[in-house]
């Protein structure tokens, strides 16, 4: 035990000396946290999963603007109103194109009236009600930046006609029930005949009779909160961090072998595997450092920039248990490519890379879910995928620790596999 401690010692005043390297491991994921989370933030809302900004010229300024806003309103679109003094489709239009706005919509001048008048000729009386070819559709102008994701376009697109539909549903009930009146009126029957008024239509067209419900399962802890990207990137990109120590700690394993300490160390009755003991505990006090620095970045810094607070609501014993193991895991993996490799140019390069393709590869940089199903398939091989999914089933999902020991076995015998090759490797070196 005190051999251990003797070289965890050693390691942290190696530590302290590499003042740049330190920075580094601390700052470079702090900013792609922030960066990362700001940017998929904004795209959440280009998404649909927050309020959409829409642009609206209402030339007509009649009932048909108001109910089209009124109807909108109550979904996830917000309108600014154009300025009266810029009263010129051009305008609008050089505002949506030019991506000041993605969406503009213009009522122009009229709409309202046509759209009466149009509705009334389906019921007209005298001649017979209007063919469907004789009735005129009013239109409104649409205009959507090219530059946006086809998602938000057809999103934007299946609200402005849902909403459409309703408001020409609901004027022509109205006109239903006034023809029907006044048929029941010109033959003299008495009030109590006419089976539906107007009011009475209106009511039973907006009583829902079909509807969606949203069934959680039993497995879902109550008060999880619905998807946000600072719950997916604090824990995804405090896992990019902790892999990032893997190219020190094969710096100074390569270090000791090219100055001949390694050689001294080896003359002493101490086995390999203390003084990677060693290694490993000094660098698990780096990246559970690392975690909770990006964990306090989530908590008081997000809330100061429009972002969601980062929140550990339960299970934190579970986590903190998560960020040790995926330590132990990066550690692991830093031991042996000090021991593999026979420079620090190949252990830089070929840690980063792998460290990269193993975050892009487990869903730190894009949720597995949306990768090719091949893609879908490797990602079971990445240590930071085994990482990042119990993150998400205790943080996401509301999973309790059992849930989770599947992948935390695999980050402990990840651990163990390259702590025994690089053991091995090491005697094979002496």
């Amino acid at each position: 035990m005190l051999k251990i401690l003797a070289t965890t010692a050693k390691e942290v005043l190696l530590l302290l000396r590499d003042r740049t390297g330190l920075l580094v491991l601390f700052l470079m994921p702090a900013i792609l946290v922030v960066v990362i989370t700001l940017v998929q933030e904004n795209v959440m809302e280009l998404t649909g999963q927050s309020k959409t900004q829409v642009l609206l010229l209402d030339q007509d300024q009649g009932e048909l603007g108001r109910l089209l806003r009124k109807q909108l309103e109550a979904g996830s679109l917000e309108f600014v109103v154009w300025d009266e003094k810029q009263n010129d489709v051009a305008d609008i239009q050089a505002a949506v194109a030019g991506g000041d706005y993605q969406v503009g919509i213009v009522v122009p001048n009229g709409a309202s009236t046509r759209f009466k008048e149009e509705t009334a000729r389906l019921f007209q009386q005298g001649n017979g009600p209007a063919k469907p070819e004789d009735i005129v559709s009013t239109s409104l102008h649409l205009f959507v930046d090219p530059g946006i994701m086809a998602g938000l376009r057809s999103g934007v697109t299946a609200q402005l006609q849902m909403a459409l539909t309703t408001i020409a549903l609901e004027a022509k009930i109205a006109m239903l029930s006034k023809t029907l009146r006044e048929t029941m009126d010109s033959l003299g029957a008495p009030p109590e005949l006419i089976p539906l008024d107007s009011g009475k239509l209106h009511a039973l067209f907006r009583q829902s009779i079909l509807t969606l419900t949203e069934d959680q399962g039993d497995s879902r802890a109550a008060g999880i909160s619905l998807y946000n990207p600072v719950q997916q990137n604090v824990p995804a990109w405090a896992l990019f961090g902790m892999f990032f120590t893997a190219i020190p700690i094969a710096g100074s394993i390569l270090q000791e072998r090219r100055s001949g300490i390694s050689i001294r160390l080896s003359a002493l009755p101490v086995s390999p595997l203390v003084l990677f003991t060693g290694k490993a505990v000094a660098y698990i006090g780096v990246c559970l450092c690392q975690f909770l620095l990006i964990v306090l970045i989530g908590t008081f810094l997000f809330p100061h920039i429009g972002l969601p607070c980062f929140t550990i609501s339960m299970n934190l014993t579970a986590v903190l248990l998560t960020a040790l193991l995926s330590s132990l895991a990066a550690c692991g993996y830093g031991i042996f490519l000090g021991v593999a490799c026979n420079s620090y140019e190949q252990a830089s390069t070929l840690g980063a890379t792998t460290v990269v393709a193993a975050a892009a590869l487990g869903g730190v940089m894009v949720p597995v879910y949306a990768m090719p199903h091949m893609m879908q398939r490797l990602s079971i091989i990445s240590p930071l995928n085994w990482g990042l999914t119990a993150f998400h089933d205790l943080l996401l999902r509301g999973y309790s620790l059992p849930a989770i020991l599947d992948n935390l076995g695999r980050l402990f015998l990840f651990f163990a596999v390259t702590v025994l090759l690089s053991w091995k490797l090491a005697r094979l070196r002496q």
